[in-house]
């Protein structure tokens, strides 16, 4: 079992998957389309995406995907006709496949090469399909070192010596022996807003959905309130890396026209 799976980890996955998408426009379809979950982890998103009515769901990850597919025989029997899981070592594997859904949550921020990983979600992308993006906390945000573990100062990543946070993670984390960010169990990629909208803009897509700091419909007001303050300083240009916290989005590819003038 990869580590920090657990079934309740799993079931838990389920929950933040309907806050993820509650974040997304309402006229998503997945009902009757086809998806894949690029980054599947321990399962919880395929399975949403079925329970949703998908007609098939397929989940891939670099990681071993055998958890996900226990979980998925021993919870939801009834969608095994519907949810696939397939560990791959190399986009390639999906050759000549295409998806009405592409799906990406909570992956972005972890991945070596953006670029690539982008080029590789548009290549098994349907023509009328959707590309959806999710994913936080961005680099420059208060937590965007993924050490709450450790400590809620906020950009205590950014204001103490990279050298220094390692050190000390390492007496949480002594088994990742991280030296760097890039190091640690998942990687981080320092990923920034400004990062994210050149990966995008040159990846032949278009935004049909992309909102900063979205705050789900299931929220706290305090929670809520917090992210619009947020979401409002984001705006700032002197401002916006060290408070956007969080990107939602949904693509679709480029119209020729628009592809060629862009080129």
């Amino acid at each position: 079992m990869p580590e920090g799976y657990g079934e309740a980890h799993f079931l838990a996955g389920l929950g933040s998957t309907e806050r993820f998408f509650a974040r997304l426009p309402d006229d998503l379809v997945i009902e009757g389309r086809t998806v894949i979950d690029y980054g599947c982890g321990d399962g919880a998103g395929a399975i949403w995406a079925a329970q949703r009515g998908a007609a098939r769901v397929l989940g891939v990850d670099v990681a071993d995907v055998s958890f996900a597919r226990e979980q998925a025989r021993r919870h939801f029997p009834e969608l095994a006709d519907r949810v696939e899981f397939r560990q791959i070592a190399d986009p390639s594997d999906l050759d000549g496949e295409s998806f009405d859904v592409v799906l990406s949550k909570n992956t972005f921020e972890h991945v070596d090469d953006p670029e690539g990983y982008v080029a590789s979600m548009r290549s098994v992308l349907a023509e009328d399909g959707d590309l959806v993006i999710g994913f936080s906390p961005l680099w420059k945000s208060p937590w965007g070192g993924h050490i709450d573990f450790m400590t809620r100062f906020p950009w205590a990543h950014l204001i103490f010596p990279e050298h220094v946070i390692m050190a000390e993670r390492r007496r949480f984390r002594p088994d990742e022996d991280a030296r760097r960010f890039e190091e640690i169990k998942g990687g981080l990629n320092r990923m920034m807003l400004a990062r994210f909208e050149s990966v995008m803009a040159a990846s032949g897509l278009e935004p049909r959905h992309l909102i900063v700091n979205a705050s789900a419909r299931t929220r706290s007001r305090v929670r809520w309130a917090l992210l619009a303050f947020m979401r409002g300083l984001s705006r700032i240009p002197v401002l916006r890396e060290y408070f956007a916290f969080s990107v939602h989005s949904v693509w679709r590819l480029r119209e020729p026209a628009a592809q060629t003038a862009a080129e």
